[in-house]
């Protein structure tokens, strides 16, 4: 079951990361905006495979890991936003 579960986690990865990339190729033709919207997607699905295989430690790095593309996503938003906000005032 352990492999089912990882070739699916795979396979929504490889989806995921593909309709970001082509989404991401409408505004730049640049590899880094993919890139930084791609990572916690990678993170995230790595996470949930540590804490699938049972091992109590890897469990424990699996919860590290999907917090923390959780936390990254947030603080790429707030940035954004907040470089948006000083970006516009300063016209």
């Amino acid at each position: 079951m352990f492999i089912y579960q990882v070739l699916v986690i795979i396979a929504l990865l490889i989806l995921y990361g593909s309709l970001v990339f082509l989404f991401s190729r409408r505004f730049t033709q640049e590899l880094s905006l993919p890139v930084i919207l791609i990572f916690p997607i990678i993170i995230f699905c790595t996470g949930f495979t540590l804490r699938l295989s049972g091992n109590k430690p890897m469990v424990d790095i699996g919860y590290f890991f999907t917090d923390s593309s959780s936390i990254f996503l947030y603080a790429l938003f707030t940035g954004a936003l907040i470089l948006g906000q000083i970006k516009f005032w300063k016209k």
